[in-house]
């Protein structure tokens, strides 16, 4: 492999040049608008591709991708993207044999977003962690607040986990709350997630 992502690869006793080449946002989006025939294909989890994802495309996640992309011919164009451009570009490397015209999102979703663009997504999603963190917080200090007044003044103290939570947050971007949330069972796939 050469150092600008060209590989050769020997098939049916012929000679091809494969090429995985970057693209930005504003040109993908260009080239869409132009009525250009490209499949973008998403390989991040499906929590994430339910959060929001690029208009028209399909998801497989990156574990699912091996040496080809089920369901994809091998003439496609194909865009590969992610939430960043690093888990795509590791899903072009893997699939680079098989399809001469791949395309990387140079800054994945973040980028597309960030250019202004719009995104799809599922209104049934799971909240994002940060969301689901600021809900249990609030229902802690809530919680604590109604105990306080109605059972014992002693349970104003459990407002102090949240509080000790967010300065911790604030201090060291560590947060205690949303470390276990994300080991819950209905986060699992966002757990290699920071």
């Amino acid at each position: 492999m050469n150092p600008f992502g060209a590989a050769v690869s020997l098939s049916n006793r012929r000679l091809k040049l494969i090429m995985k080449k970057d693209i930005r946002p504003e040109e993908l989006q260009a080239r869409l608008q132009a009525g250009e025939s490209l499949r973008i294909i998403d390989v991040r989890s499906p929590i994430e591709f339910a959060m929001g994802h690029l208009p028209g495309a399909v998801n497989h996640p990156l574990g699912s991708i091996h040496d080809q992309i089920p369901g994809v011919a091998p003439d496609e164009k194909l865009v590969l993207v992610c939430q960043g451009g690093v888990r795509s570009g590791t899903a072009c490397q893997k699939v680079m044999n098989r399809y001469s015209h791949l395309f990387n999102l140079v800054g994945g979703t973040s980028a597309w977003i960030s250019a202004g663009l719009e995104v799809e997504a599922d209104p049934k999603s799971p909240r994002s962690l940060d969301r689901q963190t600021h809900l249990v917080a609030g229902l802690l200090i809530a919680t604590a607040f109604i105990l306080f007044r109605s059972v014992n003044p002693s349970w104003i103290y459990l407002a102090l986990l949240p509080a000790f939570g967010l300065l911790l947050d604030a201090l060291t971007g560590i947060c205690p709350m949303t470390l276990i949330l994300r080991r819950m069972p209905w986060n699992g796939s966002l757990k290699g997630q920071i």
